[in-house]
């Protein structure tokens, strides 16, 4: 008999156009998340910010925190999960940057409502908004 716990991926968008409401937001709801499971946390802007990549485990709680502010390029958090060995990738963002390169595993978005006027960057992934 085999136990096996998803691994999954949450890149968060911190290109300078994120605001930091948004990202109090998502940090707020991953907390909650975290008490059911752990995950790894992808700081990103235009590039993936290794030394700040992080597993979030079950339980911990944890500050908003701003580690980068440039422009956003959806291919770096891609680039960063296919190299590795996750089954799910969730990319918190405001959407406003061009449709990435194909994941090896199930992607999906998380936005608030200011990003539905990008969706276009989801192709037709799925796209959960949160509420502020």
């Amino acid at each position: 008999r085999v136990n096996h716990r998803a691994h999954i991926a949450f890149s968060i968008d911190q290109s300078g156009s994120v605001s930091d409401e948004l990202l109090a937001v998502v940090f707020e709801w991953l907390s909650g998340f975290a008490k059911f499971a752990s995950f790894t946390v992808i700081p990103f802007d235009h590039r993936v910010f290794e030394k700040k990549v992080y597993e979030w485990k079950k339980g911990e709680k944890r500050r908003s925190e701003r580690v980068l502010c440039g422009g956003t390029d959806f291919d770096a958090p891609t680039d960063y999960v296919n190299k590795g060995r996750f089954d799910g990738h969730i990319i918190v963002t405001d959407m406003m940057a061009s449709k990435p390169k194909r994941s090896n595993c199930q992607r999906m978005w998380i936005t608030d409502k200011n990003g539905l006027a990008w969706k276009k960057a989801a192709g037709n992934e799925t796209i959960m908004v949160l509420d502020k």
